[in-house]
């Protein structure tokens, strides 16, 4: 584009990203592969780490529109990214010693701050883009957003891959340099009020009764699922495939890392093996993508659900009785086609099964529901997957557990599409009388 402003925006989310990348990179790495924290096949060590990673920013999110509505952008964006870069130092001298909970509370406190910088990027397009490009400036923000992260990632990995003695601290203070570069370039590049939101948009009511009325909404939100069973049964059966997903996430992990090869002789093949795994999940997300849309239409949404919780169950099925690292390969694939297909079911339902005036607050609802089944999937395998992370057992109970899920759902959902001609959709010819007032 050749509008300047746009690329200052750009460019403070390209380095923004790419620190994103390069922390969360480091992090993961010290966590799974440092030896100064303790036993490396420890299911509630990986447990705890993800929940860092992703705890913070799923507690925060429904709350984040109600700050960027009522301060500047461009001063709570900076003042983020100034606030990480801070903390990087402390990160820095305090990771080396092993776990610390210096190191880890500056980290949640980094990620966390990741949500208000994003969301901040994302309402301020409007500030300096014209409506008529608002959709191709944020496919392309989001697109390389995403590569700058995968960059980020990927320096990061490469690193330690290539056994190029760069310790963890200085690959964070490497992230540390982009979090200010980032804070720079928008505080150089934008006046105070540049970014939004408009003075007269600010909520008289104060910050704290914002913060309230996010709080009821969701619960209001919660209430309406259930005069929406369409919808609300879609998201529970996503709420569970979050929590056996988390399951089969710490059995996966602490098997590679503890069960098919030894940490501190073969780091370099865990590695890669976790690079083609990564690269898998993402080849299953972009073909979700690509089935669900056709699926849905053929065969509607409420099999296609049926269709994947089955799929689920038979690949996990079959990785309890094979237990072997192509197996986990090729589950990571399918898995992910599942999980991403059932993701945009239920987000379509909320979009065409919804009241307009309720719709986002379900979706805070739906977003609080999908990462908080996560965590608990992942704390609940930590204490009954063992030290080498062998649990054929424990698989075949998620296998099972996905196979009732399947049966379940389709028993209570059929009269009860998540979304079709006849079930609560905005665009149906004859839609089926509400029962709200």
């Amino acid at each position: 584009m050749s509008n300047r402003r746009f690329r200052h925006l750009l460019a403070v989310r390209l380095t923004s990203q790419a620190a994103d990348g390069m922390f969360q990179a480091s992090l993961a790495l010290s966590v799974f592969f440092n030896p100064a924290l303790g036993e490396a096949s420890d299911p509630f060590r990986y447990a705890a780490a993800v929940a860092i990673l992703l705890g913070p920013y799923s507690l925060l999110g429904p709350y984040v529109g109600t700050v960027l509505d009522r301060f500047s952008r461009r001063n709570l964006i900076g003042g983020a990214n100034l606030l990480r870069a801070a903390l990087m130092i402390v990160i820095c001298l305090t990771l080396p010693g092993g776990f610390n909970w210096s190191w880890v509370l500056c980290a949640m406190v980094v990620l966390a701050a990741n949500r208000f910088v994003l969301a901040g990027l994302g309402a301020a397009h409007p500030q300096v883009v014209p409506a008529k490009d608002l959709v191709t400036a944020n496919s392309l923000a989001s697109t390389l957003g995403a590569l700058a992260y995968g960059l980020g990632l990927a320096t990061t990995g490469i690193a330690r891959l290539m056994d190029s003695n760069v310790s963890y601290s200085m690959l964070a203070f490497a992230a540390g340099c982009g979090y200010l570069v980032s804070a720079v370039i928008v505080g150089s590049s934008f006046r105070r009020a540049d970014l939004g939101p408009p003075v007269d948009e600010h909520a008289p009511a104060g910050l704290w009764r914002g913060i309230a009325q996010t709080s009821s909404g969701m619960w209001e939100g919660f209430k309406h699922l259930g005069q929406r069973r369409g919808p609300a049964l879609a998201m529970a059966v996503q709420g569970l495939h979050r929590f056996l997903y988390g399951v089969v996430f710490i059995i996966a992990i602490v098997l590679f890392m503890g069960f098919f090869w030894d940490v501190e002789s073969d780091q370099s093949t865990i590695i890669s093996w976790l690079l083609v795994l990564a690269v898998l999940g993402n080849v299953g997300v972009l073909a979700a993508a690509v089935a669900t849309p056709r699926a849905t239409r053929v065969w509607g949404p409420k099999n296609w659900i049926v269709v994947l919780m089955a799929l689920c169950a038979v690949v996990v099925a079959a990785l309890s009785g094979t237990m072997m690292p192509v197996m986990f390969a090729v589950a990571v694939l399918l898995v992910n086609i599942a999980s991403q297909g059932l993701k945009i079911t239920v987000d379509t339902s909320i979009q065409r099964g919804v009241e307009d005036a309720y719709r986002g607050r379900v979706f805070s609802v739906n977003d609080t529901v999908y990462n908080v089944g996560y965590l608990a999937g992942l704390f609940a395998a930590a204490f009954v997957v063992p030290s080498n992370g062998y649990a054929p057992g424990t698989l075949l109970a998620v296998a099972l557990s996905y196979g009732l899920i399947c049966v379940g759902y389709a028993w209570l959902a059929r009269d009860e599409a998540p979304y079709d001609a006849q079930t609560w959709s905005p665009a149906a010819t004859e839609p089926r009388p509400s029962t709200t007032q």
